[in-house]
């Protein structure tokens, strides 16, 4: 869902974790912490809860490196920098604590604004993850990088190590929580919110559909003599023309598998270009709260 509002962004002219100019006086400051999730699936893969596959593939992921942050807020034209970091976390390691800023001033906030953004290979690291970790997504210019394996009960196992470069702005953000914009910050009190990663959305056939299926044979079908699985090869599965495993066309039972892209169209008529697409719609907040969302 994608809730279409135009953002208007005041010149930075504050240091991290002081309000412009012209901030509307507060009764006093909180602090702000953020977390950063994927959610059970991030942990134990899928199934997760009462999510699964379709065609019956198991999912474990051993990470899933989001590079994420530059955390502000909005309200009334005025614009407060929380943190203007980027930093990459492991998802796959459980939630994480992105950071925790005080003085933010204590009022509401309706906009709430984060990114995924391609790293340098100083950027920040949170968790097990090494530097090495962060120059190979600086090197490849991805944001994402989801590593695992596949398994399923006729085809076997296969793995993937998928980097992903999408690069993308979240703002309007609405509670998951309470389904209000933005956030609250208390006087002399600690907020904790949580930035939200939906993993599902880089599986799913549709995006369109309200409930889509997630499906990972196409995926497969792509994988060489090596049965892995890498984002270059996913542009070799046409759209118009989707394979299974076997090379004839994806059958779901006696039913062609259709994968149904965006109305505004891809790029190619590929998977790997339908990827790419899903991965700007996985930043959520609070949980399934929903953001607007903008390609950089």
């Amino acid at each position: 869902m994608n809730r279409s509002k135009t953002l208007h962004l005041v010149p930075t002219l504050s240091l991290l974790g002081l309000a412009l100019t012209g901030c509307p006086s507060a009764v006093g400051t909180g602090t702000l912490t953020i977390a950063v999730s994927g959610e059970e699936a991030a942990v134990g893969g899928y199934p997760a809860g009462d999510i699964a596959f379709r065609d019956g593939w198991t999912i474990q992921f051993d990470h899933i490196f989001a590079s994420v942050g530059e955390v502000s807020l909005q309200e009334g034209g005025v614009e407060f920098i929380v943190d203007d970091a980027i930093r990459v976390v492991d998802l796959a390691e459980g939630d994480m604590t992105y950071a925790t800023v005080p003085g933010v001033p204590a009022q509401r906030w309706s906009d709430f604004i984060y990114h995924l953004h391609i790293p340098t290979a100083s950027s920040g690291r949170i968790g097990r993850v090494t530097a090495a970790d962060v120059t190979q997504m600086a090197t490849a210019g991805t944001t994402l990088r989801m590593v695992g394996s596949a398994t399923h009960p006729t085809h076997g196992i296969y793995t993937f190590d998928v980097g992903i470069p999408a690069e993308v702005h979240m703002s309007n953000c609405v509670s998951g929580r309470d389904g209000t914009d933005g956030i609250v910050v208390p006087t002399n009190a600690i907020y904790e919110t949580q930035l939200t990663l939906h993993l599902d959305h880089f599986f799913f056939d549709s995006a369109r559909a309200e409930e889509p299926n997630l499906r990972f044979e196409a995926w497969a079908a792509v994988a060489g003599a090596d049965r892995n699985i890498t984002y270059a090869e996913l542009a070799s599965q046409s759209l118009a023309d989707l394979r299974g495993i076997n090379g004839m066309p994806l059958m779901d039972g006696v039913t062609p598998v259709a994968y149904e892209p965006p109305a505004t169209g891809l790029s190619m008529p590929t998977l790997q270009a339908f990827l790419l697409d899903q991965a700007l719609t996985i930043g959520h907040f609070e949980g399934e709260g929903h953001c607007d969302y903008s390609q950089h």
